[in-house]
C-alpha cells in the first residue's frame, strides 16, 4: 500500500518541477537588462494582474491571516482591503505615468531625475534593507508546515534544536528552488510562474473554505459558537509564560497561571462581543467610559487598535501607496505591461481582487476557531499553527499535498519577486550608478544575476533569524512581523516620492535625508521600537508616558509619511542638479 506521505511528497515534487520548468522556459534567451528587469515591457496585462496578486498573498498571508481570524473571531482585518483599492487608484494615476514617462527600470531613478543621486541612493538602500528584512521574515512561515509534518511522522514533537534544523533546511530549499528560475529567467520567469502559483493558491483557499464550512455544520453553528467565551488552556499557558518572562516579575508559576487565566477569560468575553463584526471604530463603546476618556483618550485608543474603520480608510491607504508606489518589488511588475493604460488596469483590478482574498482567508480563521471548539474536535485542538495542523491532520493524502503546494506557491511567488526587484535596484542604482557607469545592457544583466544569488543567501539568513525569534517568543503573531518590518521605513520613502510627484520646487537631497531620518525617528518612538528590541534581551529601556499612544502597525507608514513630507517641503529644489540628472536616467 502506498505510503500516504509519499503521495503528498510526489504532489509537491511535481509542483516544484513544473514551476522550475515554466520559469526557465519563459526566461530563456534573456540577454539584456531591460528584458531581465521589465520583460521588454511586453507582458500581457492579465498575467501582470496575476503576478501582483501572487506577490501580495505571501506565505505570511496564507497562514497569518487565518491566524487573525482565529484570534479575533471577526472580519475586521478585512477592512484594510478597502483602503488598498483607494490607494491603488492614486498610485495608478499619480505614480505609474511618471515612471513610464521616464522609462525607468529602477523606480528610484525617478528620484535621481527629480532630486539627485544622493536621494536615489539613500532611497534605494532603504528599500534594499527593508525588503530584505520583510521578505526574508516571511520565509520561515512555510517551514512551519514541515515542523508539524515531522511531528506527525515521528509521533513526537521535535526539540528546539531539531525544530531549528527543520526551519533552516526548509528555508534553504525553498530559497534555492526559487533562486534557480529567478536568476536565469528574470522577470518573465517571475510573472509566468506567479500565474501558476496564484491559481494554485486560489484553489487551496477555496477548498479549505468549503471543507471547513461543511465540517462545522454551516452558518448557524458559526454564529452560535463564536459568541461563547472559552478559556483555552494553551492560551493560558502561553500568557503565563509571557508573564513569567517579564522583567522584574516576582510571581510564582501558580500565581502567573491564575493571573493569566483571568486575563484570557476577560479577553475571550471581549472577543465574543465583537464576533463576526466587519467594522470597528476603535472608539470606546461604553458611553460612560467614552466620556471619561475624552477626545484624546479615544484617539489614543484608535491608534492603538490594529483594525478599525480609521485604519481602513486612512492608514491602509498610506500602506498601499507605499508598497505599490515606492517599492521596486511591486512596481517592477507593473512596468512590464506594454503601456500605461494596461498597467493601470492590472493594478486597480488587483485591488478589487484583494477584498475577497482578505475576507476569505480571515473567514478560514473564524471557521478554524469554530471547528476546534466544537466538542467533537476540542481534544484535537493544537497549541498553535491551527491552519497548518488542519491541513496536515484533517485533510486526506493527495489533497494535503496540494494544499502544502499552495502554501509553498505563495512563499515562492513573493520571494521570486523580491529577489528580482532587489537585484534590479542594486544593479541599476549602485552597480551602474557608482561602480560601472558605462556598463552595457548585457553586463548589467550578468551583474543582476549574480546579485540575485547574493540576495537569495541574505533572505535565507533573515528567514532563519525570524524562525529563531518565533521559537524564543512563541506569542509573537506573524502578520505584525511581516507588515511591521517595513512600517518603520516606508513612510520615509513615500514622503519623499510624494514631494517629488506633487511639487516642482520643493525638496532636495540634504532636506530629503533629514526628512527621512525625522520620519523614522518619530515612527520608532510612537511604536515603542527601542523597548521592543530591548525586550528581546529581557530588558526595558524606559517607561513610555501614559498620554503617548503606542501606534499599531497600520499607522506607522501614515505617520512616517506625513512627517517626512512636511520636513522635506521646507527645502527648495536645486534645479541645476535636476537637469543634469534627468539626462542620465535612461543610460
Amino acid at each position: 500500500m502506498l505510503n500516504p506521505w509519499l503521495l503528498d511528497g510526489l504532489v509537491i515534487f511535481a509542483y516544484f518541477a513544473l514551476v522550475i520548468s515554466i520559469g526557465l522556459y519563459k526566461g530563456r534567451g534573456e540577454r539584456t537588462m531591460e528584458g531581465f528587469a521589465v520583460g521588454d515591457r511586453n507582458i500581457a496585462w492579465w498575467a501582470v494582474l496575476a503576478s501582483i496578486c501572487a506577490a501580495e498573498v505571501s506565505a505570511g498571508t496564507f497562514l497569518g491571516t487565518p491566524g487573525e481570524g482565529y484570534g479575533l473571531r471577526n472580519f475586521t482585518y478585512g477592512q484594510l482591503a478597502i483602503g488598498t483599492v483607494l490607494a491603488r487608484i492614486i498610485v495608478a494615476y499619480l505614480f505609474i505615468g511618471r515612471f513610464y514617462e521616464l522609462k525607468v527600470v529602477s523606480i528610484y531613478e525617478f528620484l535621481d531625475a527629480r532630486f539627485g543621486h544622493t536621494t536615489k541612493l539613500a532611497s534605494s538602500l532603504l528599500f534594499l534593507i527593508t525588503r530584505a528584512l520583510a521578505s526574508g521574515s516571511r520565509m520561515f512561515v512555510p517551514a512551519i508546515l514541515l515542523v508539524v509534518a515531522w511531528q506527525m511522522i515521528r509521533d513526537m514533537h521535535p526539540n528546539r534544536s531539531e525544530t531549528m534544523l527543520l526551519y533552516v533546511g526548509a528555508v534553504a530549499f525553498l530559497v534555492l528552488i526559487t533562486a534557480i528560475y529567478t536568476t536565469f529567467g528574470g522577470i518573465k520567469a517571475v510573472v509566468w510562474t506567479d500565474l501558476l502559483q496564484v491559481t494554485l493558491m486560489f484553489g487551496a483557499m477555496f477548498y479549505a473554505t468549503v471543507t471547513l464550512w461543511h465540517a462545522v455544520g454551516g452558518w448557524e453553528v458559526v454564529k452560535t459558537e463564536v459568541r461563547t467565551t472559552p478559556v483555552d488552556a494553551e492560551v493560558v499557558e502561553a500568557r503565563a509564560q509571557d508573564i513569567l518572562k517579564k522583567p522584574g516579575n516576582h510571581l510564582t508559576e501558580a500565581e502567573a497561571r491564575e493571573q493569566a487565566s483571568a486575563m484570557v477569560a476577560e479577553d475571550s468575553a471581549a472577543t465574543a462581543k465583537t464576533a463576526l463584526n466587519f467594522w470597528d471604530s476603535g472608539i470606546e463603546k461604553d458611553p460612560a467610559k467614552r466620556a471619561e476618556l475624552g477626545f484624546w483618550g479615544n484617539t489614543k485608543k484608535v491608534l492603538e487598535t490594529e483594525y478599525t474603520i480609521f485604519s481602513a480608510f486612512l492608514a491602509s491607504v498610506f500602506v498601499t501607496m507605499a508598497t505599490h508606489g515606492t517599492d521596486q518589488d511591486m512596481v517592477q511588475r507593473m512596468l512590464t505591461a506594454p503601456d500605461i493604460r494596461r498597467s493601470r488596469r492590472s493594478l486597480i483590478l488587483s485591488g478589487l481582487a484583494d477584498i475577497p482574498v482578505a475576507l476569505s482567508f480571515t473567514f478560514i480563521g473564524v471557521l478554524l476557531w469554530v471547528y476546534y471548539h466544537l466538542p467533537a474536535n476540542a481534544a484535537r485542538r493544537p497549541e498553535s499553527d491551527y491552519f497548518v495542523n488542519f491541513i496536515l491532520r484533517e485533510l486526506p493524502p493527495g489533497i494535503r499535498g496540494v494544499m502544502a503546494a499552495g502554501l509553498f506557491a505563495t512563499a515562492m511567488g513573493s520571494l521570486s519577486t523580491a529577489l528580482n526587484a532587489l537585484a534590479t535596484s542594486f544593479t541599476r542604482d549602485f552597480y551602474l550608478g557608482i561602480f560601472r557607469r558605462n556598463a552595457g545592457q548585457h553586463e548589467q544583466m550578468i551583474a543582476a544575476r549574480w546579485s540575485t544569488a547574493v540576495f537569495a543567501v541574505i533572505l535565507a539568513a533573515v528567514g532563519v533569524g525570524t524562525a529563531w525569534v518565533k521559537l524564543t517568543h512563541p506569542e509573537v503573531r506573524i502578520i505584525p512581523i511581516v507588515l511591521g518590518s517595513f512600517g518603520y521605513t516606508y513612510g520615509s520613502l513615500l514622503g519623499v516620492f510624494l514631494v517629488g510627484m506633487t511639487t516642482r520646487t520643493r525638496g532636495n537631497c540634504t532636506g530629503n535625508l533629514l526628512a527621512m531620518l525625522a520620519g523614522f525617528i518619530v515612527v520608532a518612538i510612537l511604536s515603542n521600537l527601542p523597548n521592543d528590541v530591548s525586550k528581546m534581551f529581557g530588558r526595558q529601556l524606559y517607561e513610555p508616558p501614559s498620554w503617548l499612544p503606542i501606534i499599531e502597525f497600520p499607522w506607522r507608514i501614515a505617520f512616517g509619511t506625513v512627517v517626512t513630507f512636511l520636513v522635506a517641503l521646507c527645502f527648495r529644489t536645486h534645479f541645476e542638479d535636476q537637469k543634469a540628472n534627468r539626462k542620465s536616467v535612461n543610460t
